[in-house]
């Protein structure tokens, strides 16, 4: 039976919104799983069995288990999660099994752009806001799929794509449309 885990809305609005701007402007963060341990004296959070996290607008992650770590600290007889340096910071985040997340972000003339990234496991550290995916690692934007063998690595904060081991980038033909050397007939010998 999947029941949800409503005494980790505030956990999970610590650990995935940056800010309390950022807080103010999500209506509720959702978090379901079939078990849970929370250690809060140490600040780590095990869920697993059909994980769903969804931020309306912000993100949706699935998985299969997930492993979040958030530094606890004590005021006046109180467990409160801080974060590095008192900022209420996601310190590392490990999602495995079957990983599917759908994130969006803030596009150019006010537009929004989606994100898509899947693979076996994905790590999150918010030292250097970079999530990489390994396993089966593929990245779909708006632009086309980046499918990696090793690792995709996606920089959130530069919004940036690197891979470790081999790899491909499969463009949609319309992103290069006014290029010349892309849009022009075929010398190509026609099928038989």
């Amino acid at each position: 039976m999947i029941r949800s885990l409503h005494v980790l809305r505030w956990v999970l609005l610590t650990l995935l919104v940056a800010g309390p701007v950022r807080a103010q402007l999500q209506d509720r963060i959702q978090l379901t799983a079939t078990n849970a341990v929370l250690e809060f004296q140490e600040g780590v959070y095990h869920l697993w069995d059909h994980v769903r996290v969804e931020s309306s607008g912000v993100l949706t992650l699935t998985c299969d288990d997930l492993r979040a770590v958030l530094p606890q600290d004590k005021v006046a007889g109180a467990t409160v999660a801080t974060g590095a340096g008192g900022s209420g910071r996601l310190q590392s985040l490990v999602a495995t099994g079957h990983v599917q997340i759908q994130f969006f972000q803030a596009g150019a003339g006010g537009t929004t752009n989606v994100v898509y990234a899947s693979g076996d496991k994905a790590e999150y550290g918010a030292a250097d806001e970079v999530l990489i995916l390994t396993g089966n690692p593929r990245i779909e934007t708006g632009s086309g799929t980046m499918v990696g063998t090793e690792a995709l690595i996606y920089d959130l904060k530069s919004r940036s794509m690197r891979n470790r081991g081999p790899y491909r980038i499969e463009l949609r033909s319309d992103v290069l449309r006014n290029s010349v050397l892309f849009n022009r007939g075929t010398n190509a010998p026609k099928p038989r």
